[in-house]
């Protein structure tokens, strides 16, 4: 890779990835919908905000419509994105697409992919900002979400 400020020839590790999205989504009944699973890379379970890859050309909105149903089994009627951001751009090429999604109510059974094990969860509207100060909801894309949320709300 050349580097833009003096054009020296510099050895890096790119990783290109899909993007990705993440949904913070609220119920009709006004409970944040969560998924519970486990992450390999710390060893643990996790609880997060419904989440994964864009599959080939599609949009973020509907990677995101997709993963919400795949993951909850749920869908919404109202979508905002709430923005986006690298999720290491240091070395990594993708970024993550944040939506909230209101109004969803529950549409069937989830369909995880093979090597998921999800539990959804259903959590009071005033939680959610309790969840992200435990050590529960703990990934960095969540988080961000949330903050890009209460940039909009404010």
């Amino acid at each position: 890779m050349e580097n833009p400020r003096n054009q020296e020839v510099l050895k890096a590790l790119v990783l290109h990835s899909p993007d990705t999205i993440n949904v913070i989504a609220l119920s009709r009944d006004l409970k944040w919908i969560l998924v519970e699973q486990f992450r390999f890379g710390i060893d643990r379970c996790l609880i997060e905000l419904p989440a994964g890859l864009m599959d080939g050309d599609e949009s973020p909105l509907e990677a995101a419509k997709r993963e919400l149903l795949e993951e909850t089994g749920y869908v919404a009627t109202n979508w905002t994105l709430l923005g986006e951001s690298f999720l290491n751009p240091a070395y990594v090429t993708n970024r993550c697409y944040h939506f909230l999604a209101v109004d969803a109510t529950y549409h069937r059974d989830i369909s995880p992919d093979a090597t998921e094990d999800l539990r959804v969860h259903l959590e009071p509207v005033t939680d959610l900002l309790g969840i992200c100060q435990s050590d529960l909801l703990i990934d960095a894309v969540g988080n961000a979400a949330v903050s890009f949320l209460r940039k909009y709300l404010n």
